[in-house]
């Protein structure tokens, strides 16, 4: 105990964690240690904050991040709390510091360094008691808790008045639980406590993986004893006294040690579960407009579907409901869903898991701008255009959110190929390799950031490998699949096992290694980086050789020879006879290939059967894919073609896109495509006068082009460069364009009426009558058709990346490469700063100058109230985005990008 209030109160981290000295070992008095600790005056004198407690059990410490930030904050000092969550969303290193306060979290399964991380990046000192000290990062101090006896067998021993026959050997789990096993089979009888011990075990029905609510406990008794409150209270209250369970001191759980719970599991039976499960559902049922904790929401929303699925009962109903799905989405995330629709196992259920792996890293996007909740609804509904019903169930419960939203108008163009099944990791890193397991049941990638990962197919992960000091390059796993391979721009080679356990370092090479091969038999492996190394499995060297640049070296089917770059070598590093193989490639006749340039795909490998691939990505992103999947017919609607640049007619006719492909192309309100003019130019803006009489639009080669409505060239004129950028007056009686350090305005027969300088002119925005044009660069300047400045510059903090007018010229807003949006009076007076997450690429002002709708480099549009500075809606797409427009109703929104076009309708609280 001095030991531990030692360093709780002169220690030099801020994480400090009490283990027993028997690994894994439950129940050996470290919540008792913790306790007595932070009881103790000297530790309640080091930490004035105060000192919080949050009991974590048998809950995964993922589902307690708002409890874990509540505690937190009750101990920061007072702190910003927006200071908090920012280190909650960014957090990933330990970093020690020991605070004023002190956090206690309270039988930790196993430790994990982010979520503890978290909270002593924010100087706040952090006490763990847990059953093992495997997974504390290595700055962490433990104190180790000596076990002469198992407090948890004697404390049950004492109250139940027996013990078995022999005390366990507490280093072997079996021998532990047979000797519980063996006391509760005497004790409960013992007891005489009949009408107890029924309740007790019907606690063992419960989700073995979550603490017990304590609600929920009380409505089944209520269902299967018909308890009032009262008598489930004294029933607790017996069976604590036993020591068979506790109640939590600071949440509504019960804590019930895994030892008892098993125990329980196995006296109920198979049919005594079917019978408890199905008791618990229908006391949910009927409970469902009663009050219910927070405890109770959070367990019925993870684990409901199992206890269906054990009562024999039917799990579809529930987990295909859009209502279920979009509430579980936003609470655990897709792999939930997916595990519930697995549960399901109809063709609907099937239909939903693989649309929502194939949008995962979509629908993983957490918002901080607009509403959580509705957003997570509204960007799921959107994914959803192959499963209709499921996407009109989320967006009737939408509608009667009292939220603002938005409404996909039809199937995004960035909806994923049909060959895909699954998207995973994290985007923003690079990955340059991937291996696939011998069995097919596990993956690992190569990447950027010092690591490689391994990977389960379902998206989550196995273990990180760690050690190597520059980016992975490449990855092989043997053939047995007992150990696996990396090789690192910081020139080794590292074995390891599947576990994350790395066996050795092999070290030599001068240059970054780029390849590393095993051969078929696994008897030795090879490294490529301008120079070759032959290795066996146990770091020995057998050999180098000169190699120069070029694709990875292959062996011979049967292991003895290996060639690369018009050599081969036996194992022994004998010249060998270079055989002639056919060239073939591996992806030749694989559909999903036309993918990969698109992709950036950097790395490839099949599965043992070559059913299914694996791809990986400079964006981060894994790809599973169907090798041979019966693909539809190409989508050639031009909704998924390239557009970078887009115009909406301000007398509601339709639309205007550019850019990213050859050529103009009309649209109707709808996303119809009336027709595409002058499919050999490569535009790169476009505008229209307010009735759309008259068109404009740059090109590439640096022309400005005017036409009629038709699209018929009326005249073509030279600029200073290439345009960005094009503005017309809505009565089309003058145009303006920005290139090349210039804004220059023109008459609408292409004579050239003013010029005005500018640097790094890059957007337009007219104003609605026509009268003055804004232009952004470095700056803001508004100006009138003669180029003269009318206002004075206006200061966007940072490059302007996107530019509004209010319809009635009220405002001006712009947005800038520091994700901040400034809104100006007409007059040049700052009015409102909004933070996006992402710098916006396009602005566009809605009807009345109320919203403000902004497409960003986080793939998500966004719709801002002007008058109350904040986002009202957003929705997450899959795709970078170019630009955005309304129509002139204010009703629709539409935006362009790389994919294609996108639309929108916003639907606002009746």
């Amino acid at each position: 105990m001095e030991e531990l209030i030692t360093a709780l109160t002169e220690g030099n981290s801020g994480l400090i964690a009490v283990v027993p000295e028997i690994d894994g070992l439950e129940g050996a008095g470290v919540t008792t240690a913790a306790t007595t600790a932070c009881a103790d005056p000297r530790v309640r004198a080091r930490f004035p904050s105060g000192i919080a407690w949050l009991t974590v059990g048998a809950d995964p410490r993922q589902t307690l991040g708002d409890q874990l930030l509540e505690r937190a904050l009750e101990v920061s000092g007072g702190a910003d709390p927006a200071d908090w969550i920012e280190v909650l969303l960014t957090a990933d290193e330990l970093t020690a510091a020991p605070g004023d306060g002190l956090v206690v979290l309270d039988g930790v399964r196993a430790p994990h360094v982010s979520m503890l991380a978290m909270i002593v990046a924010h100087r706040a000192s952090v006490l763990v008691t847990a059953r093992t000290a495997r997974g504390l990062p290595a700055g962490a101090t433990v104190i180790r808790l000596p076990v002469r006896r198992w407090p948890l067998l004697d404390r049950l021993a004492a109250a139940l008045r027996t013990r078995p026959a022999r005390d366990p050997d507490l280093r072997e789990p079996a021998s532990r639980e047979s000797a519980v096993h063996e006391l509760l089979d005497a004790g409960l009888v013992r007891a005489e406590l009949p009408d107890s011990v029924a309740r007790l075990l019907e606690l063992g029905a419960f989700a073995p993986d979550r603490n017990i609510p304590t609600g929920l406990a009380r409505l089944l008794w209520a269902r299967t004893a018909e308890l009032t409150p009262i008598e489930s209270d004294l029933t607790l209250a017996g069976l604590s006294a036993l020591g068979l369970l506790a109640e939590a001191p600071d949440r509504e759980v019960l804590l019930v040690p895994d030892v008892v719970r098993g125990y329980l599991r196995a006296a109920l039976g198979p049919d005594g579960l079917r019978r408890v499960n199905r008791a618990l559902v229908e006391a949910i049922d009927r409970g469902a407009d009663g009050e219910a904790s927070h405890e109770d929401v959070a367990y019925v929303l993870a684990r409901l579907p199992g206890h269906l699925q054990r009562a024999g009962m039917n799990v579809a109903e529930l987990v295909c409901d859009g209502g279920w799905i979009a509430t579980k989405l936003q609470s655990f995330g897709v792999a939930a869903v997916e595990q519930d629709l697995e549960l399901a196992a109809t063709p609907l259920a099937g239909r939903l898991r693989r649309t929502l792996a194939q949008s995962a890293l979509v629908l993983a996007r957490s918002e901080h701008t607009a509403p959580a909740a509705p957003t997570a609804a509204a960007s799921l509904a959107g994914r959803l255009h192959a499963v209709p019903a499921t996407a009109r169930e989320i967006a009737a419960l939408l509608a009667e959110s009292g939220s603002p939203w938005l409404e996909c108008l039809w199937a995004p163009p960035d909806l994923p190929p049909p060959a895909l099944l699954r998207i995973m990791g994290a985007r923003g890193e690079e990955r340059y390799g991937v291996a696939i397991s011998p069995a097919g049941d596990w993956l690992v990638t190569a990447d950027e950031i010092c690591t490689a990962t391994l990977w389960n197919l379902d998206g989550t992960v196995r273990t990180v490998l760690t050690g190597h000091e520059d980016d992975v390059t490449c990855v092989a796993v043997s053939p047995d699949g007992a150990w696996l391979a990396t090789g690192s721009d910081d020139g080794t080679v590292r074995l390891w096992a599947p576990d994350g356990t790395q066996r050795h370092v092999l070290e030599g090479h001068a240059d970054p290694v780029r390849h590393v091969v095993i051969a078929p038999d696994g008897s030795w492996l090879v490294s490529c980086a301008d120079d070759l190394a032959a290795w066996t499995p146990d770091g020995r060297l057998l050999w180098r050789a000169a190699a120069g640049d070029g694709p990875a070296p292959v062996f011979a089917p049967d292991g003895g020879t290996l060639a690369c770059r018009e050599r081969a070598w036996t194992r022994d590093g004998l010249p060998a006879p270079l055989v002639p193989s056919p060239s073939t490639d591996p992806l030749a006749g694989v559909p999903v290939a036309e993918h990969f340039d698109r992709l950036g795909v950097t790395g490839v490998a099949f599965a043992p059967d070559r059913s299914w691939l694996a791809s990986v990505s400079l964006d981060g992103s894994i790809r599973l894919w169907d090798a041979a999947p019966a693909l539809p017919a190409p989508d050639e609607h031009l909704r998924r073609r390239p557009l970078r640049a887009i115009a909406a007619v301000a007398d509601g006719s339709g639309l205007v896109t550019a850019g990213g492909a050859p050529g103009l192309t009309l649209w109707d309100e709808e996303g119809s495509a009336r027709r595409t003019l002058h499919d050999q130019v490569m535009f790169t803006a476009v505008g229209s006068s307010g009735d759309g009489a008259l068109l404009a639009a740059t090109d590439d080669e640096g022309l400005l082009w005017l036409m009629d409505r038709h699209g018929e060239p009326l005249h073509q004129v030279r600029l200073r460069g290439p345009a960005s950028a094009v503005a017309l007056a809505p009565d089309g009686s003058w145009v303006a364009t920005a290139a090349a350090g210039a804004v220059q305005f023109w008459h609408p027969d292409g004579r050239l009426s003013a010029e005005t300088p500018m640097k790094e002119p890059g957007h337009l925005a007219m104003s609605p009558g026509g009268d003055w044009v804004a232009a952004g660069g470095e700056s803001v300047v508004l100006l009138d058709p003669s180029g003269r400045r009318i206002a004075p510059a206006l200061n966007p903090g940072a490059p302007v990346t996107g530019l509004a007018v209010a319809p009635g010229g009220a405002w001006v807003a712009a947005s800038a490469a520091d994700g901040v949006i400034r809104r100006w009076d007409r007059a040049g007076l700052l009015r409102a700063e909004m933070e996006e997450p992402a710098a916006a690429v396009g602005l566009a002002a809605g009807p009345f100058g109320s919203w403000l709708a902004t497409a960003a480099e986080d793939a998500a549009v966004r719709v801002w109230d002007v008058r109350a500075g904040r986002c009202v809606a957003a929705i997450h797409l899959d795709a970078e985005l170019a630009g955005c427009a309304w129509t002139p109703g204010g009703t629709r929104l539409y935006a362009v990008g790389p994919a294609g076009l996108y639309g929108f309708r916003l639907h606002l609280p009746r």
